[in-house]
Formats: C-alpha cells, sequence, structure tokens
C-alpha cells in the first residue's frame, strides 16, 4: 500500500502561483525551462528565493494532472470551478488530501451534516497513523501542521468555512463540464466527493 507523505506541510494550496506558471505553460513555454526560469526571475513574486524554490515542485507536479482542456478550464473558467481544478489536481497528488475529502468531507455531504469538528479532523488522523509509518514517526507538531494545511486547502478551495473552531460544510454546485472532464480521466469518484453526488 502506498503510504502517506508529509510533505504537505509546506505545500498549501497555491492557487495564484499555479495559475501564474500554467498560462505561462497553455503560452507554449517549455516545462523544463520554466521550472528554471521560475528560480531564477521569480515568476511569482515570491519574497524568498528559498519559498519559489519550495513551491516550485507542487507547482508543477499538481499542473502535470491538467490536459490542456483542463489548464484552459482552470485558467479561463470563473474562480470557483478553478480553485475545484486545483483542488482536483492536489487530491490526485497527495494522498493525505484525497483521503481526507473521500473520507470526511464526501461521508458528511452524504449524512447532511454542517460541520467538520476538529475531533472528526483529529480522530481521522489517528486512525491514518495507525496505518502510515510515515505519519506515525512525525512530532505532534508536523501533525498539527499536516491537519492545519488540509483544513487551509479546503477552505481556500471553497468546500469549507471556519466558523470558531470547526468548519462549515458548504455543498458546491459542479459544473456538468468538471464532472465530465474527471469523469473522462478515471476520476468521477473525486467528483462525487466533493459535490456530494451519489
Amino acid at each position: 500500500m502506498e503510504d502517506y507523505s508529509a510533505k504537505l506541510t509546506a505545500e498549501p494550496f497555491l492557487y495564484n502561483e499555479t495559475k501564474i506558471i500554467a498560462t505561462y505553460l497553455l503560452n507554449g513555454e517549455d516545462e523544463e525551462l520554466l521550472k528554471k526560469k521560475n528560480v531564477e526571475e521569480n515568476l511569482i513574486k515570491y519574497k524568498s528565493l528559498k519559498s519559489v524554490t519550495r513551491v516550485n515542485s507542487p507547482i508543477f507536479r499538481r499542473i502535470n494532472i491538467m490536459d490542456r482542456e483542463m489548464l484552459e478550464d482552470f485558467i479561463y473558467s470563473d474562480i470557483e470551478n478553478s480553485k475545484f481544478i486545483l483542488l482536483y489536481a492536489i487530491m490526485k497528488t497527495d494522498k493525505l488530501v484525497r483521503d481526507f475529502v473521500l473520507e470526511i468531507y464526501k461521508d458528511k455531504l452524504l449524512m447532511r451534516k454542517e460541520y467538520i469538528e476538529k475531533f472528526d479532523i483529529d480522530n481521522w488522523y489517528e486512525e491514518k497513523c495507525i496505518l502510515s509509518n510515515t505519519l506515525k514517526e512525525r512530532t505532534e507538531s508536523t501533525a498539527n501542521k499536516l491537519k492545519q494545511v488540509i483544513m487551509k486547502i479546503l477552505l481556500d478551495s471553497g468546500l469549507v468555512e471556519k466558523d470558531k473552531k470547526r468548519f462549515k460544510i458548504i455543498k458546491p454546485l459542479l459544473k456538468e463540464k468538471y464532472i465530465r472532464m474527471l469523469d473522462k480521466n478515471g476520476d468521477i469518484e473525486f467528483a462525487k466527493a466533493i459535490g456530494g453526488l451519489l
């Protein structure tokens, strides 16, 4: 079984950054040259070069999930749909986010629950630690950071809103085209999970 990774602690949603790089790619820039160019010229306008280098890898990993049609939709469709495309790319490249959406978010939607509580997140993470040596070996501060980043990704993608110490679930209305694109990629279960579709 594929183990979980803790790399997510340094890989937030990165919506604007991914959109900048995706636009260069769609305009015909070579991917390998663009990776170097982003580090050398700081295309994403970060304060420190170290930060640019750190996020370069997840940006390109996520973009590589998108075919041309999805890339165009990511850049040119409305912000809500664009964010769902990025969420899909994150779910495809990070098992922790994928499983949280498939196991917690989807269940809450289907059971018509209004909130994801802190104990839902903690209990789910504890279960994952039983299955994963990588997670089991992490410090408590790394564990907390991973849980924070997962919820921040859900917040930034528009699936939840922060409500004091818990998260209010926002059931999205997915576009037909989005559902069709995921279906074409063999990932209809992702669309079902995000949109609470049966």
